[in-house]
């Protein structure tokens, strides 16, 4: 928990997109990100989530990903090669989270081999599927979006720190 906000925590699904993006996501921590739910194991019966630091929101417990990704507020989904994206994944992630009334973002973080097909098709999907589509150099702008997404530092809260 972030003790700078003092306003609604968003309750974050964060999704990897294939392995590589998973290594990614498993350093999200160590850059402080924490309060989010990370869907480690997709699936339509029992998903599995980890949460990312103390303070995570809890996902229905026994639920499908559809179930877990309506129960978040906000869903990210986080890749960085392209052909490793699970479509299938991305538009049960995506319609589920349009159903619960979710925002619905994909991080690019340094995205490769978009230009080769499966890559390509990839990156269709995910234009048509989420609200926000947003492509960043490194893991901390990613660390630094998901904390604005949660709610970010408030002004007030800054500068009674800072004095």
């Amino acid at each position: 928990m972030n003790p700078l906000r003092r306003s609604y925590e968003a309750r974050v699904l964060v999704v990897p997109l294939g392995p590589g993006s998973a290594q990614l996501v498993d350093e999200l921590q160590t850059l402080g990100v924490e309060g989010v739910q990370i869907l480690i194991g997709p699936d339509p019966v029992e998903a599995l989530t980890k949460p990312l630091g103390e303070g995570a929101w809890v996902p229905p417990a026994s639920a499908g990903t559809g179930a877990v990704a309506e129960s978040a507020d906000m869903v990210v989904l986080v890749g960085t090669d392209l052909t490793e994206v699970p479509e299938p994944v991305v538009r049960e992630v995506c319609t589920a989270a349009r159903e619960g009334g979710d925002l619905i973002a994909a991080v690019l973080v340094a995205p490769e081999h978009w230009q080769e097909p499966t890559g390509a098709s990839a990156m269709i999907t995910l234009r048509q599927e989420v609200d926000m589509l947003v492509s960043v150099r490194g893991p901390k702008l990613l660390a630094a979006l998901l904390d604005v997404l949660r709610g970010g530092a408030r002004a007030e809260a800054c500068s009674e720190v800072s004095a």
